[in-house]
């Protein structure tokens, strides 16, 4: 298997590679583990990439998606993220679509007719697992398929298709039969959560084939960390406040593991001065869609959501706070 990869490296050149890189992203090179990835599933292999949040992972199947005819299918559990990245996609000239239950039907039929189309020019379509279970969409992919069109299956979040995952999503499992429809087209499955078990039940669930396993740490230099225990503190909403009013404005992401926390926590900010706004899957489509737009687009300064928000793309440098804990 390592004379496929290195004979895929021969074929598109690190030359070629970073030179999409730099020309589309505007990265001078790659981070971690990304360029083994790209040449992986180049060469037609399975990979199981674990790396941290905000570690660069959607760069391992775009970079694919411009390097190689044909569709990448990614496949994402949050409707926010999905918008998020093809918005961004879309203004750096790379042509891409989503589909989801928020979309208005003319726009759906539209890319559906991409899709049906003899030469469609859609690099990458991002949809959820649950699209991908249903028999219309599998069809259509089927079809896509046979016609030598789909090149890459991207599986993000897959720690959602293990049972022993803290997001266990029903949906994910399903998509073991996308090794059975579509058996010649590489896998990949990406997370920054995933101990042993799930990553053993990841590979199995999805049906890898001798998958490439590539794990970062998840230690980041280019982050500081700081730890204060809530109760050694007078007023842990107060110093949070301070907080984020000593920043200068700096966008903030706040991370709480429960939707009443954050709607607790939001309430008190706002009442202290500052723009902030909650964010979780509680809130309906059009109102969290409103509070993504408002903080990537700066209008508000913090987000405060659960942990599954994730890292986005504002238009300012990102501050991440996580919720005071109690010293043990």
């Amino acid at each position: 298997m390592e004379t496929t990869v290195r004979s895929e490296k021969q074929l598109y050149g690190d030359d070629g590679l970073v030179n999409l890189l730099r020309q589309h992203f505007g990265h001078s090179e790659f981070r971690g583990k990304q360029l083994e990835a790209i040449e992986a599933v180049l060469s037609g292999r399975d990979c199981f990439c674990l790396m941290p949040t905000g570690g660069g992972k959607s760069m391992c199947y775009q970079i694919p998606a411009l390097a190689k005819s044909g569709i990448v299918l990614v496949i994402s559990p949050l409707i926010a993220l999905m918008e998020n990245q093809v918005a961004t996609l879309k203004e750096k000239g790379i042509t891409a679509e989503y589909l989801s239950s928020t979309q208005i039907p003319h726009v759906k039929e539209k890319i559906y007719g991409e899709l049906d189309s003899g030469k469609p020019s859609l690099r990458l379509l991002y949809v959820t697992p649950e699209l991908v279970a249903t028999a219309g969409f599998m069809s259509k992919i089927t079809k896509l398929y046979t016609r030598g069109l789909l090149n890459l299956i991207a599986v993000d979040e897959a720690h959602c298709v293990s049972t022993w995952g803290h997001d266990f999503r029903p949906s994910y499992r399903k998509l073991s039969s996308l090794r059975n429809h579509l058996p010649d087209v590489p896998i990949l499955a990406l997370t920054a959560t995933a101990v042993p078990k799930v990553q053993k039940d990841v590979i199995e669930s999805l049906c890898l084939q001798n998958p490439l396993v590539l794990k970062t740490s998840f230690n980041r230099p280019n982050i500081f960390y700081e730890v204060r225990y809530k109760d050694l503190l007078d007023d842990a909403y107060s110093d949070l406040s301070n907080l984020l009013k000593s920043s200068g404005g700096v966008c903030s992401i706040i991370y709480c593991l429960e939707r009443t926390k954050c709607d607790d926590l939001s309430a008190h900010l706002s009442k202290a001065g500052i723009s902030c706004a909650a964010y979780h899957a509680g809130l309906n489509n059009k109102v969290r869609s409103a509070v993504l737009n408002d903080w990537i687009s700066s209008k508000i300064q913090v987000v405060v959501a659960t942990v599954a928000f994730g890292f986005l793309t504002p238009t300012e440098p990102i501050r991440i706070l996580s919720p005071a804990c109690s010293k043990p």
